[in-house]
């Protein structure tokens, strides 16, 4: 599949913003993320390219790599204004307040959005081998190793979102986050080591 991204650094200077997830109504994706960045607030929406099969013909189309959510950096001064953007929902929040989303994690996704590799939906997961990608366009990319279909694929976790995407990856680029790992074991399907 080819994956894009949609949204550029706008608004808010960095070192006061933070990323947070917004649940967005059913559809609304690119309508709340296209209002958002004409405000000029920086609005991240990971899309992917999928190939929708009627009865009689094919078509790509880009959907929503996250259904249901969009992505804002905002330092919150601006809350209610974000909500009150046609589609928009909540904030994704723990307790009582909006949940933010660590930068490295967004950082991520955009890494793996901006290559042309097989990334697809994942379950969420919570437990799993941590690994980091050791060289390679994902280096520095922490993520869970899983195993399928016979090939090694890494997956990270938007743990705001409870969302998670894989990419396949090579057992030699990566190295367990406490120690390194041993590729041989990962080639002979060792299984992931459970917290």
């Amino acid at each position: 599949m080819t994956i894009s991204h949609v949204g550029q650094p706008r608004g808010l200077l960095a070192e006061e913003a933070r990323w947070y997830a917004l649940t967005v109504r059913s559809r609304f994706e690119k309508k709340a993320h296209s209002d958002l960045t004409s405000r000029d607030l920086e609005s991240f929406l990971p899309l992917i390219e999928e190939v929708h099969i009627w009865s009689d013909r094919k078509k790509k189309v880009w959907e929503p790599l996250f259904r249901g959510y969009l992505f804002v950096r905002t330092n919150l001064r601006n809350k209610l204004s974000i909500l009150q953007t046609d589609g928009v929902v909540r904030f994704v929040q723990l307790g009582t307040h909006p949940s933010p989303i660590p930068d490295n994690q967004i950082e991520w996704i955009r890494i793996f959005t901006g290559h042309p590799v097989s990334v697809r939906h994942e379950a969420y997961l919570s437990k799993g081998e941590k690994v980091r990608v050791t060289s390679g366009p994902f280096q520095g990319i922490e993520g869970v190793v899983v195993h399928s279909r016979g090939a090694m694929r890494m997956v990270i976790s938007l743990d705001a979102i409870a969302k998670s995407v894989s990419v396949e990856i090579s057992p030699s680029m990566v190295a367990r986050c406490s120690e390194s790992v041993m590729p041989a074991q990962l080639l002979r399907g060792a299984a992931p080591v459970q917290s």
